[in-house]
C-alpha cells in the first residue's frame, strides 16, 4: 500500500519525535553522571558531561523547529526540553557550590 503525503509527514514527524525524546533521556544521562562527577571530585569529566547535555540541548531545539507545531508531541517535547534546560542550569550551580 503506497503512503500519502500526509501519512509520510505524519511518520517522519513521528520519527523525528522518537529520536528528539532519545536526545533528552541521553542528555538527562550526561546530567545524572555530570552530578556523580563532581560529588566524586572528577570536575574534569564532569565538566565534558555537562557539554554534551548542553549540547544535546541545543541540537533539540535545532531540530524542534522541524515539528509543525500542531503536533500534541511537540508541546510534550517543549516541556521536556524546558525541563532539561531547568536540570542543566541546577547541575551547573551545583558545580560551582562545590
Amino acid at each position: 500500500m503506497q503512503l500519502t503525503t500526509d501519512q509520510r509527514c505524519s511518520g517522519h514527524i513521528a520519527s523525528l519525535c522518537l529520536m528528539l525524546q532519545s536526545d533528552i533521556d541521553l542528555a538527562f544521562s550526561y546530567l545524572r553522571l555530570a552530578e556523580a562527577e563532581t560529588r566524586g571530585g572528577n570536575a574534569a569529566h564532569a565538566t565534558e558531561l555537562m557539554a554534551k547535555a548542553v549540547t544535546t540541548h541545543r541540537t533539540v531545539l535545532r531540530e524542534f523547529a522541524n515539528i509543525p507545531d500542531l503536533y500534541e508531541s511537540k508541546r510534550e517535547l517543549a516541556r521536556e526540553a524546558r525541563r532539561l534546560l531547568e536540570s542543566i542550569q541546577s547541575v551547573e550551580r551545583l558545580f560551582r557550590i562545590l
